[in-house]
């Protein structure tokens, strides 16, 4: 009799936090974003000192590809090619890719990390291990030797990898956890703004170094600049609460109810425990037989759908051609264009990247996750393709007109696909296997952007392939493959709380009957 009595009441305390879970989420819904961000900014607060992970992320991200085209960098790594300084394309391609070596490794790590210590732990020994690398990096042109040169630069790059990986992953968790779900696009976003905002700062950055660029310091204060950004996402480590989902799940309700404390108005506490106990109760009974959270459980059963979404969402930015992008500025010089207009063009798109992300906060809010990527998606194969076409060029308007391009598809990325892959590689996974599914996602991310920054610099490099702007041809036909994936297996996950995302994909609801489906908790 105990066997059977037990589950009935556990049923309708379940039933109870349900019920408790759908009126607080439709109270939360019904507002305005604004109106959202005023109630709950604490959390808000808390997400956006959170997210200065990213922000060191974005600086790196950009300052390879601006670094390595300095007269005093080309110098010291650079050999000569009819006369002219440039970068091995094996060199270039090893140093692009090695910093995702170092996220695959972080994304390893970074899992079990952030589920047995917490996300603040996780976070500051990302910073750490990031500042590690960066005094590799810092120091690795004191050596005699070229090849020692290369060489240590390429260590340095892998181990701010690892770093910048644990850092990001535990960002998107993170903030995936601590806001209700009107603010979870808002919050998961800020990913993505911070991440340019890093880019701006180092095309700021790099060019204040322009006037002194045939001399060695010129670059190291580029290095140097990002353990700033390492020590601020520390500090911001420490200063935030701990997430409340993960002292739940480690059985600490009373440092859960505090940390909703530091995040939320004292009325809205009980609601958001209810809720997040209601959820990760769910989860715990679908996954009774298992007392652990494992890496297998991300691919079995209704999770494998969820998984693969959660993977292509990690990978396209790589179809839309972020990896070109990257080495935009580099391309550029080396094409012709001087290294005062390259620079001036990628600040100018980086603040256009900030201000088309702000817009996207509004426009995801409205359109959805689904419409929003579709519709970026779209305008990125029409941009690739005209660069493509005038990569058949060689006058200076055309020349121009590539450098422009090239860099408003950051802008146009980040009006659409930018701030949403996020959204959606953090939403779509269950509560109890966040941590791991973000970093299978990160590890997916990782590889693809491997072999892209490893492929892309042979492809347009003048040593290799010397395919120019051609390779913009390339990036449209992937769009449009991303495009198709994500009519046909991109639900929309707008306005959803977990629990009902759970229940959507354990009842296999087709993809595009996501958006009208009426949950039965809501019945």
């Amino acid at each position: 009799m105990e066997h059977d009595t037990k589950p009935s009441v556990e049923m309708v305390e379940s039933k109870k936090g349900d019920v408790s879970l759908a009126i607080n989420q439709h109270d939360a819904t019904s507002l305005t974003l604004l109106q959202s961000l005023k109630q709950n900014y604490k959390s808000v607060i808390f997400s956006i000192l959170m997210a200065t992970g990213p922000m060191a992320f974005g600086f790196d991200i950009i300052i390879v590809g601006v670094v390595t085209a300095f007269p005093a960098f080309l110098q010291r790594f650079g050999e000569l090619q009819d006369g002219m300084p440039i970068l091995p394309s094996i060199w270039l391609s090893l140093w692009n890719a090695s910093m995702q070596i170092g996220f695959m490794i972080g994304s390893v790590i970074v899992g079990w990390v952030a589920d047995r210590f917490g996300r603040k732990i996780s976070m500051m020994t990302g910073s750490i291990i990031t500042a590690a690398g960066i005094a590799v990096v810092y120091t690795c042109d004191l050596s005699d030797s070229m090849g020692h040169r290369r060489g240590t630069f390429l260590a340095g790059k892998i181990v701010i990898g690892m770093g910048l990986s644990m850092m990001a992953t535990t960002c998107m968790t993170y903030n995936s956890e601590i806001v209700p779900v009107k603010l979870r696009g808002f919050a998961l976003s800020l990913f993505q703004f911070q991440l340019v905002f890093g880019q701006l700062i180092a095309a700021v950055v790099a060019g204040s170094q322009i006037p002194d660029g045939f001399q060695r310091m010129s670059y190291r204060i580029c290095f140097a600049t990002q353990w700033a950004l390492a020590g601020t996402a520390f500090i911001s480590a420490l200063i935030v609460p701990e997430s409340p989902a993960w002292l739940l799940r480690k059985n600490d309700e009373a440092g859960a109810r505090k940390s909703f404390g530091w995040l939320y108005k004292p009325f809205q506490v009980e609601a958001a425990m209810v809720a997040l106990q209601s959820t990760l109760e769910h989860e715990r009974q679908e996954q009774a037989d298992t007392a652990d959270v494992t890496w297998s459980e991300c691919f079995m059963g209704p999770n494998f759908r969820r998984m693969r979404i959660i993977i292509f969402a990690s990978i396209v930015q790589q179809f839309h051609g972020t990896s070109f992008v990257a080495n935009g500025t580099y391309f550029m010089i080396i094409a012709g264009l001087s290294p005062e207009n390259s620079i001036m063009v990628l600040e100018i798109a980086s603040g256009l990247s900030l201000g088309a992300i702000m817009i996207s906060w509004f426009l995801v809010d409205y359109l959805g996750r689904r419409r929003t990527i579709m519709g970026c998606t779209a305008l990125l194969a029409a941009t690739w393709l005209s660069v493509g076409i005038a990569g058949f060029f060689s006058t200076q308007a055309a020349l121009w007109y590539m450098g422009v391009m090239i860099n408003l598809v950051m802008v146009f990325f980040n009006i659409g696909a930018g701030p949403v892959i996020p959204i959606i590689a953090s939403e779509t996974s269950s509560v109890r296997l966040r941590a791991k599914a973000n970093a299978v996602g990160f590890i997916c991310n990782s590889f693809m952007s491997w072999v892209f920054n490893f492929c892309v610099p042979y492809i347009f490099n003048s040593d290799e392939g010397n395919l120019g702007g051609k390779t913009g041809l390339i990036f449209a036909a992937l769009s449009v493959i991303a495009w198709a994936v994500f009519w046909f297996d991109l639900p929309e996950m707008k306005n959803r709380t977990y629990l009902e995302l759970d229940e959507m994909f354990e009842n296999k609801v087709k993809t595009r009957q996501f958006r009208k489906y009426q949950c039965q908790g809501s019945i």
